[in-house]
């Protein structure tokens, strides 16, 4: 099953999405490359999203077209047919002008989460390194017994300052049915965020 058939909660996604932005820089290392896209919003007016460049771990492909349609990077196991208990790794760019720090980011989307997830739950799952010396990303296992085929999510949160200067809040999702799979793709999520 391509990810393009394999039903994700796309209330959750989009709860997730909104609950998304950015704050402030981080220092040191090499910036990501993220790219700018244009798409079409209600109303006919056009609406910018972000995209940072991932290249997949071994075993990984981009899922370019699902990546679009979710405004994000995607990742899926690289197999002929993708089952619902496979897991995926997604890269969520936002544009930030603010001046919030990291911690205050992530407690406003763990805030509403928490209100679109109240059967949930979130564990402090410590940090992940970053090449070139960058701040590491913060990560936390969110458990969501409402949504089967995302009831097990490992996510990390970092900034990225561009030498432009302009900010992004970088979201990297490992998303699954079951902590086994998560398991399975850890190696995979922790390089994402690597190379981020």
């Amino acid at each position: 099953m391509s990810f393009a058939t394999r039903k994700v909660d796309a209330a959750a996604f989009a709860a997730f999405a909104l609950a998304v932005a950015l704050a402030a820089p981080a220092p040191g290392g090499a910036a990501a490359e993220i790219k700018k896209n244009m798409t079409t919003c209600p109303g006919q007016r056009l609406c910018a999203w972000f995209q940072s460049t991932v290249t997949p771990p071994a075993g990984w492909i981009e899922d370019q077209e699902a990546g679009e349609r979710n405004r994000v990077t995607m990742l899926t196991p690289d197999k002929p047919e993708l089952a619902a208990s496979d897991p995926l790794i997604y890269v969520q760019t936002s544009y930030q002008s603010g001046a919030e720090t990291l911690d205050a980011i992530i407690a406003g989307n763990q805030a509403l989460w928490r209100k679109s997830e109240p059967k949930g739950s979130i564990t402090p799952a410590g940090a992940a390194p970053r090449a070139e010396g960058k701040e590491p990303f913060k990560l936390f296992l969110y458990e969501n017994p409402t949504r089967p085929q995302q009831a097990f999510e490992a996510i990390g949160s970092a900034f990225e300052t561009l030498p432009n200067g302009e900010r992004y809040f970088l979201t990297v999702v490992d998303t699954a049915a079951s902590k086994a799979a998560l398991e399975q793709s850890k190696d995979a999520f922790l390089a994402v965020m690597k190379g981020l």
